[in-house]
This record gives structure tokens, C-alpha cells and sequence, in this order.
């Protein structure tokens, strides 16, 4: 098959590409941690998927024999409706050979002051389409869905199996959903479409999301002894972060980018909470690490004591760290695998425009490569986190433009693939 014709082909029908992203924005999707809403945009990709005619399932992470008692499943995420969708695109032999994923479920909507028009507006106006989940992650499974359409009405005929997989809880360090759809089946090649525009991460960091919290051994009636203690327990916690900016500085994939300075961030800090628990302090700290969780554990087993240490002088007690998320693994493809680099022969091809090959912090691909193959990588159309309209701000948006280069992108390597 022709490649320049698909690209004319995309160029044709890209207001079918954009109609489609705007119907996927305007189903809401939130992730809420405990639990989610997927399973409308699940029932709606299903319907999509059996309406050209691919053979396509939808279920349960849960339903997955033993999922229950994976290493890396967290319970208190109520999966059992929220749903995963995989569709095969059959080829001329029954072999697994590329799955393209994305993830179903977003950010919460957060405060509707602070947007310009509905999070499930779906609006396209001038040169741009809005709305909560547009570019994380919704824009990925738009494009499989519209290649897969319009490859069939081309008659392209696949040498080998094209997986396409729209799973559930990615955000807030989910992850089930994408652990399932690699754990039920299974593909030479992986790329998981859910990263900032015009990179690809082959790379991710381990580590994962942490609370420390202790408390004052008498009763409070005020706060200010837990937060004058902040200090003291953030010096302590700070050893850590050193120790994991020198390790990412010493990586091979890490060093000279602006990972390693940012290998610890501390996501909340509270001291008391509304007038309740006034002797209770907590911090909630982020890290990346390319150490195992064996390696990490005694390390932080260490650190408590520490702070115990610290602590005892000013009245106070430790009660120790506690895991928010699961414990990501670090994992990487090597940046010049046959994989990568026909990814970036295809970038060429389609958009005359090179791809800046990366490590990335965490990610679904930690159990992507983990537990499906380490021929797998991340790209996408998202703008990035902190841009106006970037992936989970207010006003969240794709460019029109960047969304059909990415879809030819795509298809060009699709097409590289498979033909």
C-alpha cells in the first residue's frame, strides 16, 4: 500500500478525525481513584470497533484469571466496571506483531471557574478541540480508531495482527488497566500513544508516591508544634532526594537532562487538617529512581529511624512511610532498537521532522514493559503539563495540525511494520 496516498487519505478526511476526538471528549471519563466512570467510552470504543469489523472485547481487568494477586494489582480501585477494550485487526498470519494503547480514563475536571468552555465541550474552534482528556488521553485512541478505519475502506491487508487497546485507570498512578491489557495479550511490539508532542520516551524511571506522616506524643490544641517539626523531618527527607539525583545523574539515560533535578518533588505538606488531627503532620513527596524496590526499602527502613531520632526531642513519634501508588519499575527499550528506529524513519516520512528520543519519569510503561515486552515506547500528541491547555490544566487542548502529523506518523509506521 501506498504511503503517500494514506497521508492524502488523512489529509481528506481529517475533520472525520477531529468529529471523532470531539465525540470521545464529550463522553465524561474521570478517573476518581477509588473509582472511575469508564465504562461508557468503553461501551462506545466497543461499538466502534465491532462496527468495522474488527473482533473486539471488552472487560474487566478483574476479569483476568488471578489478577487479584499480580504483584503490581492495588486494591481499592473498584475495577470491576470499569472496562478495557482490545480489537484485533486480523492479519494474513495470527501473530501478535504491534499493539497500539491508550488510556480511556482522565484527570478529574477540577474547579469549572477556571475553563473557558465545558471540560466535555468537545468544541473545535480556531485550529484547536477542547476539552478534559483531549490530548491525555484521548487523542491516542482517536487516532488508532480513525487508521483502523481508514486502512480497512483501503483494503489494507496486515501481514500480521494490529492490536488496538483503550484501557482504564492510568491516572493517579492506576496502571491496572494497561497491566491487563499486556497481561492478556501479548505483542512483539508495544507503543503505548500517551506523551508530550513530537517526543518519544524509551525509558522510564522507577520509584512511585510516598506519604511520611507522624504525630505529637500529647494532645494538641494548635498545629504550630507539627509544623515547626516540617523542617526538621523535610532535612531528613532531602538526604534521599540527594541520593536520588546523583544515582539519575549517573544514568546513562538520565544524565544531562533536567530529571535528575527534579527526582524528589514534594506534593503536599500539612500540618493538621480543618481544625481535626491538629497533631498530626504529613508530606507527600514524589520520587524517580532506577533502583529496585529491594534496594529502595531498606534504604527508607533507615531514613525512618532517622527521623525517629529527630523526632523524640521535639515530642513527637513517627509513624512511617506509606506507599500511594505501586512501586514503578524501571525499565527501558535501548534508544537505538530496530523498533525506535523505525519509528523515527516513519516521523521523517510523514512530517519532514525528527523525533527527540528520551527518558521519562513514571508512566504505564513500567508494567508495559515489565510484564508485556521491553520493545515498547511512548508517544503522543499532548501538550505538555505546563503549557496553556496543557494535559491536565483547565482549557485542555490538542492543535489540529499536530494531530494529523501524528496520525500519519502513525500510519507510516504501521505501514512499516505490518506491510
Amino acid at each position: 500500500m501506498n504511503t503517500q496516498r494514506i497521508f492524502e487519505k488523512i489529509e481528506e478526511r481529517k475533520e472525520e478525525l477531529f468529529q471523532l476526538l470531539s465525540s470521545l471528549v464529550q463522553i465524561d471519563s474521570q478517573n476518581f481513584s477509588t473509582h472511575g466512570n469508564e465504562k461508557e467510552i468503553a461501551q462506545y470504543i466497543h461499538k466502534l470497533c465491532q462496527d468495522m469489523g474488527l473482533e473486539s472485547a471488552m472487560y474487566s481487568p478483574m476479569e483476568l484469571p488471578g489478577f487479584a494477586d499480580h504483584p503490581d494489582y492495588i486494591p481499592g480501585h473498584n475495577l470491576e466496571d470499569r472496562y478495557n477494550v482490545t480489537a484485533v485487526y486480523k492479519g494474513k498470519q495470527d501473530k501478535n506483531t504491534l499493539m497500539l494503547m491508550a488510556h480511556s480514563d482522565t484527570v478529574q475536571f477540577g474547579d469549572l471557574k477556571n475553563w473557558d468552555l465545558p471540560p466535555t465541550s468537545g468544541a473545535i474552534k480556531d485550529g484547536r478541540i477542547y476539552g478534559r482528556g483531549v490530548g491525555d488521553d484521548k487523542s491516542g485512541i482517536a487516532v488508532m480508531l480513525f487508521l483502523a478505519k481508514l486502512l480497512k475502506e483501503e483494503g489494507f491487508e496486515p501481514k500480521e495482527n494490529l492490536l488496538l487497546n483503550a484501557y482504564c485507570d492510568e491516572e493517579y498512578g492506576g496502571s491496572h488497566g494497561a497491566l491487563a491489557a499486556v497481561l492478556r495479550d501479548k505483542c512483539e511490539r508495544i507503543v503505548n500513544m500517551d506523551m508530550i508532542e513530537d517526543t518519544l520516551i524509551h525509558c522510564g524511571t522507577g520509584g512511585g508516591e510516598l506519604k511520611y506522616r507522624f504525630h505529637s506524643v500529647k494532645p494538641a490544641d494548635s498545629s504550630r508544634p507539627v509544623a515547626r517539626a516540617m523542617s526538621t523531618v523535610m532535612d531528613v527527607l532531602d538526604i534521599f532526594a540527594e541520593n536520588r539525583r546523583r544515582e539519575l545523574e549517573a544514568n546513562r539515560f538520565y544524565a544531562g537532562t533536567d530529571i535528575p533535578a527534579s527526582s524528589m518533588r514534594y506534593i503536599g505538606v500539612q500540618a493538621g487538617h480543618n481544625g481535626n488531627d491538629l497533631g498530626v503532620g504529613e508530606i507527600h513527596f514524589v520520587f524517580y529512581t532506577d533502583k529496585t524496590k529491594a534496594e529502595i526499602d531498606p534504604e527508607l527502613a533507615e531514613l525512618d529511624k532517622m527521623l525517629q531520632q529527630r523526632l523524640e526531642p521535639l515530642g513527637m513519634v513517627s509513624d512511617g512511610f506509606e506507599p500511594t501508588t505501586r512501586f514503578f519499575h524501571y525499565v527501558f527499550c535501548e534508544p537505538d532498537s530496530p523498533h525506535i528506529l523505525d519509528y523515527q524513519e516513519a516521523a521523517m516520512e510523514a512530517t519532514g521532522k525528527s523525533v527527540r528520543v528520551e527518558g521519562g519519569c513514571l508512566s504505564d510503561q513500567s508494567v508495559i514493559a515489565k510484564y508485556g515486552t521491553m520493545e515498547a515506547f511512548s508517544t503522543g500528541v499532548i501538550r505538555d503539563f505546563t503549557k496553556e491547555g496543557g494535559a491536565h490544566q483547565p482549557n485542555e487542548c490538542v492543535e489540529c495540525d499536530k494531530l494529523v502529523e501524528y496520525t500519519k506518523t502513525i500510519a507510516a509506521y504501521i505501514l512499516k511494520v505490518l506491510q
